[in-house]
């Protein structure tokens, strides 16, 4: 495969991932093999629905190297690695989807899997965590991938998934969040929406941001009528949203202040009422919401707290906010 089609390749991959809603925003990251030591990778920060052919990079493995008018993925020593260890390899996936991303918390079990859901997989392997872009998560998954799994949920941080081709690739990724939605664990009441409240809120606060936007997802109404806060689990929540998702009552002048200090707040009766400054945060964060939440109701059922460090979540939040949330949107 040439290199222009292997660009191709990896921009139109994340538009299906997209679609599918097994990312959002810029987090994950995808790659295309063109030879034994160079693949296309994404840049770093770009959203997929920005993301052209032209924006794709060129990585060389031997020298660590790349040619293109932006920068790799922070995550390309782990595609590299991937395309070391198994060499009929040609595309891997980095995701944040949902299911696969509540049994990297807790529930993960190998044996669990069925033995036709394993062929399909490749085999599948947890990885222990660690900060994103870092050696030492990049020693995790290497780890993982060393058992033979072309399928590997990173705790606290999304799944990677390793094909010979896209459509395998992708069609793993899916497998595999409708493997993990199976084993979801995550016991709630289904509880209503007051629709008529939720609008008055909305138009209370429309003042405070660009867009505000609303979910009422089940997890989030089940999360906003019985916790006070919710702490980061997932890298992308403590990136975009921070170290505590706040309950507040369903008030004007409680959904204010809370809005005034976050960028998002749950609202019992309602679900979550989130601010954003452009459209891609106003469709990321109701997105993200949905996840952590999900994600907390898993864990709690389970008894597992798989909460992040404070520090980890202060740092992410910081890198994020100087350096990624103005590329998401194409700025640079």
């Amino acid at each position: 495969m040439t290199d222009r089609e292997a660009a191709q390749a990896v921009a139109d991959a994340g538009k299906q991932l997209l679609a599918e809603k097994l990312v959002v925003r810029t987090w994950g990251n995808m790659s295309c093999r063109t030879g034994q030591s160079t693949f296309m990778i994404t840049p770093s920060g770009l959203a997929y629905e920005h993301m052209t052919a032209q924006d794709v990079v060129a990585y060389h493995m031997e020298d660590q190297s790349w040619t293109g008018e932006r920068k790799p993925s922070s995550e390309r020593g782990i595609h590299a690695q991937a395309y070391r260890i198994f060499p009929d390899a040609g595309f891997v996936i980095h995701t944040h989807q949902t299911y696969a991303s509540a049994l990297g918390l807790a529930g993960f079990a190998p044996d669990d899997f069925s033995a036709q859901e394993k062929e399909t997989l490749g085999g599948i392997a947890k990885a222990a965590y660690g900060l994103p872009g870092t050696a030492r998560l990049r020693r995790h998954v290497t780890a993982a991938m060393q058992t033979g799994a072309h399928t590997v949920l990173m705790a606290q941080h999304g799944a990677l998934i390793v094909g010979r081709t896209m459509e395998e690739t992708l069609a793993r990724a899916v497998s595999l969040e409708n493997a993990c939605k199976k084993r979801y664990q995550g016991k709630f009441v289904q509880r209503a929406c007051d629709q008529a409240q939720t609008e008055a809120l909305m138009q209370q606060t429309k003042s405070l941001a660009p867009y505000i936007v609303c979910t009422a997802a089940a997890a989030v109404l089940e999360v906003a009528a019985t916790e006070r806060f919710i702490r980061a689990q997932l890298d992308d929540m403590a990136q975009m949203i921070g170290c505590k998702l706040m309950a507040v009552p369903p008030t004007r002048e409680a959904v204010l202040a809370g809005l005034q200090k976050h960028c998002a707040v749950l609202v019992p009766g309602v679900g979550a009422l989130c601010k954003a400054s452009s459209v891609g945060d106003a469709e990321a964060m109701p997105a993200l919401v949905e996840k952590a939440c999900v994600c907390h109701v898993h864990t709690r059922t389970l008894g597992e707290k798989a909460t992040l460090s404070f520090l980890d979540t202060a740092l992410m939040w910081t890198v994020y906010q100087a350096k990624y949330s103005k590329k998401a949107e194409g700025e640079a």
